[in-house]
């Protein structure tokens, strides 16, 4: 078993484990946590290679993280999605599409795998834990997040059930997404001042970043 801790968008510290019994993957989970934001499972004996992230919810950034990671384009299958993610990396950016399917009701999107609620700055100032344990439970979802925008700079929190988290996340790519769906910006600020892309193609979304791999074991994604 291996593990890497990788950074998306300069924040968003991502623990990805390698090879993991799904029995041992819960209390990994709970101890990675302590010192990243969020941790996925990485399943390299498969073809397509499988990633799962802790709670089984859909996370635009640890897939970016995992694919980074492998050939120069392929596909994956990933947690939260139904079809699989087609990926490609070239010139140092990494790239995924993922098919466009979600929901609306005013300032709620609904993926298949994860959901968001959008604020206004001037409107709210963080998402309350219980709020996102609620809609997570009314909407029938793994995971649920809160967006605070202000211009095209957000600062999201994102819920996990399955292991109860609650983290208010320095970058957020699938937060990103819904955004971008929102709002239509597609340079969106993260929290740290970097930048996560949105490109809306037909039938599906493109989110690009660069990966920059550090001998420490971290990598930092940046968009280009």
């Amino acid at each position: 078993m291996e593990t890497k801790k990788l950074l998306i968008a300069g924040g968003n510290l991502t623990a990805l484990v390698y090879d993991c019994l799904e029995k041992d993957r819960e209390k990994i989970s709970k101890r990675l946590l302590k010192g990243a934001e969020q941790v996925g499972f990485v399943n390299t004996k498969t073809n397509p290679v499988q990633f799962r992230m802790m709670g089984g919810e859909l996370s635009i950034n640890g897939t970016l993280a995992c694919v980074s990671r492998l050939g120069r384009s392929g596909k994956l299958i990933a947690s939260g999605l139904n079809e699989p993610v087609i990926y490609f990396n070239r010139a140092g950016l990494t790239s995924i599409k993922i098919p466009l399917k979600f929901k609306q009701d005013k300032n709620i999107i609904v993926f298949e795998g994860i959901g968001f609620v959008l604020y206004k700055a001037s409107y709210k100032r963080e998402v309350d834990k219980k709020e996102l344990i609620k809609l997570a439970s009314k909407y029938k979802l793994p995971a649920f997040g809160g967006i605070i925008y202000n211009k095209n700079k957000i600062i999201p929190y994102v819920y996990v059930s399955e292991v109860g988290s609650y983290v208010r996340e320095t970058a957020c790519g699938s937060g990103s997404m819904a955004f971008n769906i929102f709002s239509g910006v597609e340079d969106v600020i993260q929290t740290t001042g970097q930048k996560i892309f949105i490109k809306k193609q037909k039938g599906c979304l493109e989110i690009s970043a660069k990966v920059v791999w550090k001998n420490s074991g971290l990598a930092t994604v940046i968009g280009e």
